[in-house]
């Protein structure tokens, strides 16, 4: 007889364990299955330098499961998981050996600003003060289904600031900082903070992301996972089995069993079924559900047309990763010491021109001389994950999965040529990152990202474009955004669903709302009226 389980969750990625921890808290059976020997996807933490050294090779801050309704829902710090908040939040560097600052703080984020405009430091002071209440409504609007943008816009076009928040809505980021700011430091500065997201500087539709952005970062700041992301990944593991489900590694989903149009369960690589009482979650992306492990046979033609249809993300992250003696020394630190103790760093471009020419460059398939690279040096924040008196360091630089000259297959040979590069950059602003305070370096591309963490398809760090036609209500397409699928009781929890990809828990904290709605199950972490919760209020069944 087949093994069962109410809910079967295919991924161990902590959007599926978000989603199996609140369901088997409401008193399902809940089974969830990791192909690979660990769980979290992106929130991986492996030593792929040298023994001793912890590599976040994914995610390294997390800014909303921290700070958000996940983490006090499910009790992750009883299970574990802790987090350090670096202020700075952020620094960007420049040539002369000046840098500007994001603290916590806004006043100390605008007495930064001003060292290089002080019209500057006034206007980001008006983006603050104008923008934060509105930007309540748009993190809630994460921690639920999408909204039409009828009602979206009825909220917002009643006043004079939730016009202009939609005129930036419509905007590029590109737009935004030309239009509102003077200093090309300051310009510099915001997009490349903005860019972190996954979208390139010059694509419409995303704008508002900068003054959402920058007023919620002075209130949920970047959080560093003590000892690696992977922390939080276990720590959700850990509440799915404290509330009696299953997490199993090494179990490679096959295939997703349908009858009669309805998900009844899954197939494992060596044969074995497991039957899937109430749903099926997939915590892949949404071309891997269909097409490798529904079938073309179970869906209709517009539908496929959909799935053939949806684009990866525009950007890939380059990441390569050292072991070091000592932490990156920023030359701006003579001038402007706390970027030492900032969480991220921006460096490597001077103005927009360059920024642009670097997006120009990714969309023919070239990457990019430019390095408009951000850092971050986890053991300044974090010493566990490395070995006493030692350091790790990373760098995100966004480039192209397909390449112009030899395609995607081109990243295994050309990686370590390219990771050469972005260091010798680097260099510039930090000239110890050579010689022999580097002890190792891993160079992680996107051709290894896709091949490794297989929901990122083509190096898709949010399982997907996060451009207008692909967010909202259309992610991931039209009809389909509010979790459910079209085979009856599949559910989609990855970051392939609204809102979209980043340590944020969102897509499986919302999805596990549906799935309790469709079924009948008491959704015990919500109160109306009142916070979330971390107990059980009775279970209806």
């Amino acid at each position: 007889m087949a093994e069962e389980y109410d809910l079967i969750v295919l991924g161990g990625g902590h959007n599926g364990l978000t989603c199996a921890g609140l369901l088997a808290k409401a008193g399902w059976s809940v089974c969830v299955l990791e192909r690979r020997h660990n769980i979290g996807g992106g929130c991986a933490t492996e030593e792929v330098t040298l023994p001793g050294f912890k590599h976040n090779i994914h995610s390294q801050g997390h800014v909303s499961i921290n700070t958000g309704p996940i983490y006090k829902t499910l009790e992750l710090e009883k299970h574990g998981v802790r987090y350090v908040h670096p202020d700075p939040t952020w620094a960007t560097v420049f040539k002369d050996k000046t840098g500007l600052l994001l603290c916590r703080s806004v006043d100390q984020t605008c007495d930064s600003i001003a060292q290089v405009s002080k019209k500057d430091a006034k206007t980001y002071r008006d983006f603050y003060n104008r923008f934060e209440s509105l930007r309540q409504l748009y993190v809630a609007s994460w921690y639920s289904p999408p909204l039409p943008p009828s009602k979206i816009f009825s909220v917002l076009e009643g006043t004079r600031d939730g016009q202009l928040l939609l005129q930036m809505w419509n905007a590029s980021c590109k737009d935004i900082v030309n239009g509102f700011f003077e200093s090309e430091k300051v310009k510099v500065w915001i997009m490349i903070i903005s860019m972190q997201g996954g979208n390139l500087l010059d694509l419409y539709g995303v704008g508002a992301y900068i003054p959402i952005l920058f007023t919620g970062m002075h209130t949920k700041p970047w959080g560093v996972c003590v000892g690696g992301s992977r922390q939080l990944a276990e720590g959700l593991q850990k509440a799915v089995e404290a509330a009696g489900g299953v997490v199993r590694k090494n179990a490679h989903v096959s295939k997703i069993n349908v009858e009669n149009g309805r998900a009844v369960g899954v197939t494992l690589e060596d044969g074995t079924f497991i039957k899937a009482k109430h749903a099926v979650a997939s915590n892949t992306n949404v071309k891997a559900t269909f097409l490798d492990y529904v079938g073309e046979e179970h869906c209709d033609e517009e539908f496929l047309r959909m799935v053939r249809a949806y684009l990866p993300d525009e950007v890939a992250p380059f990441t390569p990763h050292f072991a070091l003696n000592e932490a990156p020394q920023y030359l701006a630190s003579k001038n402007c010491p706390d970027v030492q103790k900032a969480c991220f760093v921006g460096w490597g471009c001077e103005n927009l021109h360059e920024m642009q020419m670097h997006a120009n460059d990714i969309r023919v398939g070239i990457p990019s001389k430019i390095v408009p690279g951000c850092s971050i040096s986890t053991t300044v924040h974090d010493p566990t994950q490395a070995p006493p008196g030692k350091h790790t360091a990373f760098v995100w630089q966004y480039a192209p999965f397909h390449l112009a000259e030899g395609g995607a297959e081109r990243w295994a040979s050309f990686k370590e040529e390219y990771g050469d590069h972005v260091q010798k950059v680097w260099c510039e602003y930090a000239p110890n990152m050579q010689g022999d305070n580097v002890l190792a370096r891993y160079c992680y591309s996107p051709l290894d990202i896709s091949r490794t963490t297989i929901s990122m398809f083509e190096g898709s760090m949010n399982h997907g474009h996060c451009s207008p036609n692909q967010m909202g209500i259309f992610r991931p397409f039209p009809g389909w955004s509010h979790y459910r699928m079209p085979i009856q009781g599949l559910y989609l929890v990855g970051s392939s669903a609204h809102p979209t990809g980043g340590v944020t828990g969102a897509p499986g904290f919302n999805a596990a709302g549906v799935i309790a709605d469709d079924n009948k199950l008491t959704k015990w972490w919500w109160r109306p009226g009142k916070s979330y919760s971390t107990e059980p209020a009775g279970r209806r069944r």
